[in-house]
């Protein structure tokens, strides 16, 4: 199976990889290792139900945020190479969450992301390295954000 078909068995499906705000690529390629820039939950271009988890946002919500992320990755992992099945494994991810000093869940919501690569992919292929990350704030007030380093097929 494909990495959509595999995704559309989770009742997943990419959205339109959304188009950066500022002066960056939202992803480079060198040396058959994808460089993916931070992904927001955006949605038609605006980032979705924004602010701070275990402030105004629920842990329930910074997963579904999370999930969107890693989907608009993978939206621009198909845009650039014109098919996932040239993903050959997701080597590691960034998970950032802007989190209340008093929340300590954030490796919790990271498993949203990953979840999201390993159906894709499947265990061997999708599983990752990972960090995560609590922070303060993230650019445009979101709740989450990812980066991804993937090794491709050129």
């Amino acid at each position: 199976m494909d990495p959509e078909q595999n995704l559309a068995t989770q009742n997943l499906t990419l959205p339109e990889a959304e188009t950066p705000a500022f002066d960056y690529l939202p992803l480079t390629i060198h040396n058959g290792i994808a460089y993916l820039a931070g992904q927001l939950a955006k949605v038609d271009g605006v980032q979705t139900n924004p602010g701070q988890v275990g402030a105004n946002i629920d842990e329930a919500e910074a997963g579904r945020q999370m999930q969107l992320c890693a989907l608009q990755s993978l939206a621009w992992l198909k845009h650039y190479l014109g098919t996932l099945e040239k993903v050959q494994k997701v080597m590691h991810l960034n998970a950032y969450v802007a989190c209340s000093s008093e929340f300590e869940y954030i490796s919790r919501i990271a498993d949203h992301a990953s979840q999201v690569y390993i159906a894709a992919f499947g265990g061997e292929n999708g599983r990752h390295a990972r960090s995560v990350l609590g922070m303060v704030r993230l650019p445009q007030n979101a709740p989450v954000m990812i980066d991804l380093r993937v090794a491709v097929q050129e």
